[in-house]
């Protein structure tokens, strides 16, 4: 199969979900080596839950030209000549702000914790692994949005709580990129760590996670690398390079 992109979420696949860890070098040189080369290997994109901003600085870190998906599939944005190309997903409430301005002063009143920092899109808290405020909190806030009928879905894992605008995901996203590029999601390899990250991974022509990936994933996936986060991530690299035909 000759695949047009590599498309790879950012946290547990690039670099572990750890404030402050430092990207893995080689990792950054084989990404930045297939970029230059796009003309005749597959070039590589990302997808995140984190902003457009953390995003956008890291596509200049990865030489990333073609496109980004940021904060779980609310928007894209891609560099089709030297500007920003920028779409949101239209889903998205004119009374998102607000909505979640309601939420944060509830969360605070009550918990005394505060947002991450700098999203839009999504409302996320973050967490040390398996604090058992995330229960308390995730079910405090669906009560919330189940009883003012709000148009939003909320996504957890060991770490986080994310408030998500309903009808969207990483799944949406590529399916945003599809539209603005054309290219054949069959054309594109996925790569991710979590549950939600099969939302576009189902939708790609091969399918692989490193050794950290959830139990889950791992069934559903084309390929499993026996290395972790970015190791892993370039042993899975190496993998599609040698079995694209020459």
């Amino acid at each position: 199969m000759a695949l047009k992109a590599i498309y790879i979420d950012f946290d547990g696949c690039l670099s572990p979900a750890i404030p402050g860890v430092t990207l893995d070098i080689d990792l950054v040189h084989v990404i930045r080596d297939l970029n230059k080369r796009s003309q005749d290997v597959p070039f590589v994109a990302i997808n995140s839950g984190r902003p457009e901003s953390f995003i956008e600085a890291h596509a200049q870190v990865f030489d990333i030209k073609n496109f980004c998906v940021f904060e779980n599939g609310a928007g894209i944005f891609r560099f089709p000549s030297e500007t920003i190309e920028m779409h949101l997903d239209p889903r998205i409430p004119e009374t998102i702000h607000e909505d979640f301005l309601a939420m944060v002063k509830l969360v605070k009143a009550k918990f005394g914790i505060s947002r991450q920092p700098n999203k839009e899109y999504n409302l996320t808290y973050l967490f040390p692994e398996k604090d058992p405020r995330i229960k308390q909190v995730t079910s405090f806030l669906d009560k919330h949005i189940m009883k003012d009928h709000l148009p939003y879905y909320i996504d957890t894992g060991i770490n986080f709580i994310n408030v998500i605008v309903a009808g969207t995901n990483k799944g949406t996203g590529l399916q945003m990129i599809v539209e603005h590029t054309g290219i054949d999601p069959a054309d594109i390899a996925g790569i991710g760590d979590s549950n939600c990250d099969w939302e576009f991974m189902k939708f790609c022509g091969f399918t692989a996670c490193p050794s950290n990936a959830s139990d889950d994933l791992k069934k559903k996936v084309n390929y499993v690398s026996p290395l972790p986060y970015a190791k892993g991530t370039i042993d899975i690299i190496e993998h599609i390079l040698k079995s694209q035909p020459r």
